[in-house]
């Protein structure tokens, strides 16, 4: 598998873990997230995607995919309307929370 061209700092606020993603969000880096979200154990994540530059659609529609059946409570943060159109087009429902994060649950 080619080496993510995306970056993850992973960082907690109150109880809940923050990642932080910079750089190119591609499938490889889709990929590896999707596997740091397997192995995390909080119920809460933020996926923080306000630093990311530039978005494969591919990376998205991958990371989607990853997100079937997930048993975490998934914010996400720093997206823009056409990534938000393809989770959703690919059954990742993503609407805003109470402190202004969109939330996202797999069907």
């Amino acid at each position: 598998m080619p080496e993510s061209s995306c970056t993850f700092h992973s960082e907690h606020e109150g109880d809940r873990t923050v990642i932080r993603l910079c750089g190119t969000f591609d499938r490889a880096s889709a990929f590896e997230l999707a596997q740091r979200l397997e192995g995390e154990h909080d119920h809460e994540l933020v996926l923080d995607f306000s630093l990311v530059r530039e978005f494969a659609d591919l990376g998205v529609a991958t990371l989607a995919h990853g997100l079937a059946g997930a048993d975490h409570r998934l914010f996400m943060r720093g997206l823009r309307q056409h990534q938000l159109r393809i989770f959703r087009y690919f059954g990742v429902d993503v609407e805003a929370s109470a402190d202004g994060d969109p939330g996202a649950t797999a069907s």
